[in-house]
């Protein structure tokens, strides 16, 4: 039986770990590598092939690593299809809910803070130079986006880029901690709430890993694999309310799916120590003082 009315349950990379912007880095470097791509084409092309990667990946962002590599490989072997879908969404931002492919991709749902917020003429700036970069590939004689479109072995090219991504990710890790505002929330909104963690991560590496910070002891319990799934079994478990703290869009989408309130940390000491200042406000969550 649940000791509290309401479950808090928290993503683990980029949430309570500020590690998001290294993996951002890690995965594109990744993708390149197990294309070859870092020796084929001059550094001015592999800048914009990096920033039409990021794009992808910040489309799927939060999903299992299979489905964000298999995003960008899919996305980039069908320019026509992404282009169309970027030019929709940086000029008639506003049709996305009417057009059935991008309901399909989740763009809408998964840019939704982007877009109804008040940076959004940056971010539709930011889509329409990512248009303007794929366009350019599209037109040039021996494309880099040819190594996506005519893969011979995709099973090949995602155990190289998993096993890049992985030794990547280890070696980062060693410099990866906790933003400096989480322990203290955490403590905090522990006194009153239920808290778990839920992240794409296996369920035994995910409770390793969580067993080794101070406040461990406020998690009840760690569930990893689908974030949808276990937001759903969470909420079986009894609770009035599941609230999940995430920091990529697509923990949004699993968020709304399962019924659950969302609350994005955003990656980078600055934004992300002021996301968990603000949370317990923004959540009305109640706490004990402490």
């Amino acid at each position: 039986m649940p000791k509290f009315n309401t479950a808090v349950c928290f993503d683990w990379d980029g949430t309570i770990i500020d590690s998001m912007n290294d993996k951002f880095e890690n995965f594109i470097f990744a993708i390149i590598k197990a294309f070859k791509m870092d020796i084929q084409i001059p550094n001015t092309l592999l800048s914009d092939l990096r920033k039409l990667i990021d794009f992808c990946h910040k489309e799927y962002g939060g999903e299992l690593r299979v489905y964000q590599f298999d995003n960008v490989v899919n996305s980039l072997s069908h320019p026509e299809d992404l282009l169309r879908v970027i030019r929709l969404l940086a000029d008639h931002p506003h049709h996305l809910k009417d057009s059935s492919y991008i309901r399909e991709r989740h763009m809408y749902t998964n840019f939704q803070e982007e877009l109804e917020g008040g940076t959004k003429s940056d971010f539709l700036s930011w889509v329409s130079s990512i248009g303007n970069i794929l366009e350019t590939f599209m037109n040039m004689e021996n494309s880099p986006l040819n190594r996506f479109i005519s893969l011979p072995d995709r099973k090949k090219c995602f155990d190289i880029f998993d096993q890049e991504y992985t030794a990547l990710n280890t070696k980062s890790s060693q410099n990866w901690k906790p933003f400096a505002k989480a322990e203290g929330v955490l403590k905090k909104i522990s006194t009153c709430n239920d808290l778990f963690v839920v992240s794409s991560l296996l369920t035994p590496l995910l409770t390793e890993e969580v067993k080794n910070y101070p406040f461990a002891d406020k998690i009840i319990s760690c569930f990893g694999g689908d974030k949808g799934e276990n937001l759903n079994h969470v909420k079986t478990l009894g609770y009035q309310r599941v609230v999940f703290v995430g920091d990529m869009p697509a923990d949004r989408v699993a968020a709304v799916k399962n019924g659950a309130d969302f609350y994005r940390i955003h990656p980078g000491k600055g934004k992300g120590n002021h996301d968990w200042e603000m949370m317990t406000r923004v959540l009305k969550l109640y706490t004990l003082d402490i």
